[in-house]
C-alpha cells in the first residue's frame, strides 16, 4: 500500500501565506505598539504632524517608537545594535 505524498513545510507555507506577524512587522499595517513604552500606535500618527515615528538599527531593521520615547528606543536599538540580540521591547499596554 503506497502513502499519500505529503507537502513540505516550505510548499506548505507558501499555500497558506506569510502569517500575519510577518506582515504587520514588515508593512506595520497590523498592531502597532511603541518599543520603548509599548503603548498601541495608531498608522496615523506616523503622518504630519507626526506623534510617533520609525527608527531604524544598523542592520535595517525598522521598529516604531513614541516621539516621546526616541532617547530610550535608541538606546535599545543601541544595545541590539552591539551586542546581536533581539530588540527587547517592553510588553504592550492599551
Amino acid at each position: 500500500m503506497n502513502r499519500e505524498k505529503k507537502l513540505t513545510k516550505r510548499e506548505q507555507k507558501a499555500l497558506k501565506g506569510a502569517g500575519p506577524g510577518v506582515a504587520a512587522r514588515q508593512g506595520l499595517s497590523g498592531h502597532i505598539h511603541c518599543v520603548a513604552c509599548g503603548r498601541h500606535i495608531d498608522p496615523a500618527e506616523f503622518e504630519a504632524p507626526a506623534r510617533a515615528l520609525l527608527m531604524r538599527c544598523g542592520h535595517g531593521k525598522q521598529f516604531p517608537s513614541c516621539v516621546e520615547c526616541r532617547t530610550t528606543s535608541q538606546a535599545l536599538l543601541d544595545e541590539h545594535d552591539r551586542t546581536g540580540r533581539d530588540v527587547q521591547p517592553v510588553a504592550a499596554w492599551h
